[in-house]
């Protein structure tokens, strides 16, 4: 695909407009928001924490990391495009395996999380499960998805090498059509798209269905909801709030993901791909920056009662 040059001075202010200057503003709004949310969590000791709070705290605290990724990898060098490429290059090789990780961790936390609401709200055995769900086996199921997302990522630490400090290249393992099948088709469509997009909408749509049965039925009825309902209603009202906002801002990044498994490097040949990049770029900080804004609208503190939430 021939490119001119008016079209790659068009590509790189695009990226320096919006990964530069919105990217970055989004990114270190999202930092601070999401340290101040880990914080006003961690230092609670008012009460012991509840599985949710430790979902919530979890979910910021990986989000620091994904955000710190996105503004190292891409703000930074969107800004300074003449002077940044050698600091780029050096940054991207050792940040790119950690950031797809938290990336990783963030996806299957939100999955997770869509599954705890959907066993509390929409399952028939809600009791049984209240009973199960403490605060300990949420630590053990967070552990989990983080020692799963670390070794499913292991391989990227070998994907790309920089080539005479001048530019970025698959390496011969990266390249490899065995490692471009497996880690960016096959693997990717199962345990990145398929399985954690599945579990997310199956249970937004449940969970939302189930609410607003629950919701017309209370209004029939004219019933005053007491204090601990409506404290349960903003708990609800903020976990579905994360899960719908990381379907509207991930579902199109998941899309091209998925394209570029099928066309391979060469995508980034297009530059409306990578205009489309950008913009997908900029959606998951925006989804990484929303927990901080949601916890700060739904999310309460003073509880006078052991109910888990």
């Amino acid at each position: 695909m021939n490119v001119t040059k008016s079209e790659i001075q068009g590509l790189a202010d695009f990226k320096r407009l919006i990964e530069g200057y919105l990217l970055s503003c989004v990114c270190i709004i999202g930092l601070i928001g999401n340290s101040i949310t880990c914080l006003s969590i961690l230092s609670n000791r008012i009460r012991r924490s509840s599985p949710t709070d430790i979902f919530i705290c979890s979910l910021s605290f990986t989000s620091i990391f994904v955000l710190a990724g996105f503004l190292l990898t891409h703000g930074i060098r969107s800004i300074f495009h003449q002077y940044g490429e050698k600091l780029y290059h050096y940054l991207f090789i050792r940040i790119f395996p950690p950031h797809i990780t938290f990336l990783l961790i963030q996806i299957y936390l939100t999955a997770a999380i869509s599954i705890d609401r959907y066993l509390l709200i929409c399952s028939w055995r809600t009791m049984t499960y209240r009973k199960w769900r403490t605060s300990k086996r949420m630590l053990y199921i967070i552990s989990g998805i983080t020692i799963f997302s670390i070794i499913y990522c292991l391989p990227f630490w070998f994907e790309y090498v920089v080539i005479n400090n001048e530019y970025i290249s698959l390496s011969s393992i990266g390249s490899h059509p065995i490692f471009r099948l497996l880690m960016r088709q096959y693997l990717y469509f199962i345990f990145i798209f398929l399985l954690p997009m599945s579990c997310i909408i199956t249970c937004t749509l449940s969970i939302v269905y189930t609410l607003y049965k629950h919701t017309k039925t209370k209004f029939k009825s004219h019933s005053n909801p007491c204090r601990r309902k409506k404290h349960s209603r903003k708990i609800n009202t903020l976990l579905l709030s994360i899960m719908i906002i990381f379907l509207v801002t991930q579902l199109p990044y998941f899309i091209y993901n998925v394209i570029y498994a099928l066309e391979g490097p060469s995508l980034m040949q297009n530059l409306r791909a990578r205009q489309y990049l950008v913009i997908n770029n900029l959606l998951s900080t925006i989804n990484a920056s929303a927990t901080f804004v949601l916890y700060t609208l739904f999310g309460t503190k003073k509880v006078t009662y052991p109910q888990q939430v």
